[in-house]
């Protein structure tokens, strides 16, 4: 009895410490700065982090967010949210943060550390559970899904944080296969699995539409196989009324979601595949880490990385070491047939997503194909999911070293795997943008039904003095005609509001003009905040 005791606190302290690493491996910049400074930059960062607090003072009742789905930009144009991600999947989490007291800038720092939480003890589970490992190799996977290069390089764009409600659907798919889930806790699992990919599409549509499109491929590859066939066809007779009971409460729960994405598409179109194809993945951008990488860093300057387009999308490289172990980890288990769909998706997403001689792609196919990957503009992002596989084959192999006796081996190498994803990546100072928003309110005079900023000098980019004007808004419970977000509404061409010279004085003058004639706005009504800007 002591010995199992002892051996339970051990994996406990083992998955803590897990935890505490992971935290460090993918947080480190906020986490030694004391959280004065906030991962990526002052664009999507702020913007996303604007989504989630106009979501709390709408729950909490502030009359400047009383309708969910008109935040106060772009004003006075409604729906503007569904222009991006509403992450209401992941808010909670925010809103639990805000509910103890802590300020907006803080909330946000443990909004994102409490991301990276989820991900990993969703990581641990699923390698646990699903797939039967020991307590070091599923920490080591864990550790890698959640502070994986691909993760962290992708850190300005924190809609992509929060993965693990994908990890509770793939676990779920993986009990439900099981011959011994009887109907009574295939309930359960239908109830998990559509649960987890409702919300998942609601905190973000990247992680939703993969988590469909992966689920997709791993059904295919399941009819293909023999001995999974049967096994497979077996368990959807079983638990289908359970999944087409929930199926039809998911798609209620969606209907908002979908109403009010269809009403944008409406509003500002669909992506045409001119725009996607500068992200769809090149050869080398399997291989790519980026100038931030602490080992990898020089590779920075090979030509074949420097002539990337929309370089910072295509970092989808997570080292050398770790994915030749990941995939003889997933080769060497192919036996298990979880691992072996697991093996066949990943393959097949790597082949389907890449760019070939001639700028051909598969990846054609698909997007004027399957249903929602016209939406899908990064591309690129696609490779973050390759994560989920690399995990399992690294602790897959990691536990076959373990149980030869050569535990020592298995130690060094999943420490040098995880040294592998290590970045230094970009932040800036959370007091510094606060300030400039500050100086931004403090200039919208009493009486204004609505302002427009356009700062007269500075030294930042257009979308950074959008985004003071969007959260001295919400600071100040005037709306704006200022915005940003993944697209505008039609008629809105104030996207670059530096009013630095007369020929720029000009056309903004002139797009503003047009936008009020055309949404009905007073001239009187648009308070003009023209200014220096703080820097």
């Amino acid at each position: 009895m002591g010995t199992a005791a002892s051996e339970r606190t051990r994996a406990v302290l083992l998955v803590l410490a897990g935890g505490v690493l992971a935290l460090l491996l993918s947080h480190h910049p906020a986490i030694l700065s004391g959280l004065r400074l906030v991962q990526g930059d002052e664009g999507d960062v702020r913007f996303n982090h604007y989504v989630l607090e106009h979501s709390w003072r709408f729950v909490t009742g502030d009359p400047a967010h009383a309708r969910f789905w008109d935040p106060p930009m772009f004003f006075p144009e409604p729906n503007v949210a569904a222009y991006s991600d509403v992450l209401l999947g992941v808010a909670p989490f925010y809103w639990l943060w805000r509910a103890l007291g802590l300020g907006a800038d803080l909330s946000w720092q443990a909004w994102s550390l409490t991301m990276a939480a989820l991900n990993y003890a969703a990581a641990v589970w699923l390698l646990r559970r699903g797939f039967g490992l020991r307590v070091f190799p599923a920490v080591v996977g864990a550790v890698l899904f959640t502070a994986g290069a691909p993760r962290i390089n992708q850190l300005n764009h924190p809609q992509l944080e929060g993965q693990f409600f994908a990890l509770l659907a793939v676990g779920a798919v993986i009990a439900l296969t099981r011959p011994e889930t009887d109907r009574r806790r295939g309930m359960a699992w239908s109830a998990l699995l559509v649960g987890a990919f409702v919300a998942q599409l609601y905190a973000g549509f990247y992680w939703g539409w993969f988590l469909f499109f992966f689920l997709l491929l791993a059904f295919i590859a399941g009819l293909a196989f023999r001995d999974t066939r049967g096994p497979l066809l077996t368990a959807l007779r079983r638990h289908l009324p359970a999944l087409a009971g929930f199926g039809v409460l998911g798609l209620a729960l969606l209907a908002p979601l979908v109403l009010h994405s269809r009403q944008a598409i409406g509003t500002v179109g669909l992506r045409t595949f001119s725009e996607v194809s500068p992200m769809v993945p090149r050869f080398w951008s399997w291989f790519f880490v980026g100038q931030d990488s602490w080992l990898y860093g020089w590779t920075n300057s090979f030509s074949k990385f420097q002539r990337m387009p929309v370089s910072w999308e295509h970092r989808l490289g997570f080292g050398f070491v770790t994915p030749v172990l990941a995939g003889i980890g997933l080769w060497q288990a192919r036996s298990r047939p979880a691992v072996r769909l697991l093996l066949v998706v990943a393959v097949a997403t790597v082949l389907l997503a890449s760019r070939y001689t001639g700028g051909h792609t598969p990846w054609w196919l698909v997007f004027h194909g399957v249903p929602g990957a016209a939406a899908i503009r990064a591309l690129a992002r696609i490779g973050m999911w390759l994560l989920v596989p690399a995990a399992v084959g690294l602790a897959l192999y990691l536990q076959r070293q373990w149980e030869s006796g050569r535990a020592a081996l298995a130690v060094g190498l999943g420490a040098l795997c995880l040294l592998e994803q290590g970045l230094n990546s970009p932040a800036y100072d959370r007091h510094e943008a606060r300030a400039d928003v500050e100086a931004v309110a403090a200039r919208i005079a009493p009486g204004c039904a609505t302002f427009f900023y356009a700062p007269t000098s500075g030294e930042a980019q257009e979308w950074k003095y959008q985004l003071d004007a969007v959260w001295a808004s919400g600071e100040h419970g005037v709306p704006t005609v200022n915005g940003y977000s993944g697209n505008y509404p039609q008629g809105w061409k104030l996207q670059d509001n530096r009013r630095f010279d007369a020929e720029a004085s000009a056309r903004i003058d002139r797009d503003l003009e047009a936008w009020m004639r055309s949404r009905n706005l007073a001239p009187e009504s648009v308070c003009r905040i023209e200014v220096p800007a703080r820097r």
